[in-house]
Parts: structure tokens; C-alpha cells; sequence
């Protein structure tokens, strides 16, 4: 099992994504080969909101909330 089977198994759950420089949270939508698609609420730590896919490769690690 990779990381994206892991994060497969929580579609649906509120994430935290953290990346170098900010923090993603919002909904993971999907996990495709290498990436991570993710509905992102808007925050201070976070210039981007919306639909957003983020390549496994630039993640440092994933928060997954309650």
C-alpha cells in the first residue's frame, strides 16, 4: 500500500495538507497517481480556495480531521 491507497481510504474527510510555505484545508475530493484533489476552504495560510490538485511530491505531510 503508497501513500495515495492511504489517501484514497479518506475521500470525503476534511484534510489539513501541509506543504513548504502554507497549509491547505478543505475536502479531499480524490487521489489520482500523484495527486491529491482537494476542495480548499479559504484561510490566512493559504493564498488559493476552490478545486485545487496538489502533487504528492511537494506534500511534507497530511492531517486528516475529525
Amino acid at each position: 500500500m503508497d501513500f495515495e491507497d492511504i489517501m484514497a481510504t479518506f475521500v470525503g474527510r476534511s484534510i489539513e495538507v501541509f506543504q513548504t510555505g502554507q497549509i491547505l484545508t478543505g475536502t479531499l475530493q480524490g487521489v489520482t497517481e500523484g495527486t491529491l484533489q482537494t476542495i480548499v476552504s479559504p484561510s490566512i495560510y493559504s493564498p488559493v480556495s476552490g478545486a485545487v490538485s496538489v502533487s504528492t511530491l511537494s506534500i511534507s505531510f497530511v492531517r486528516v480531521l475529525p
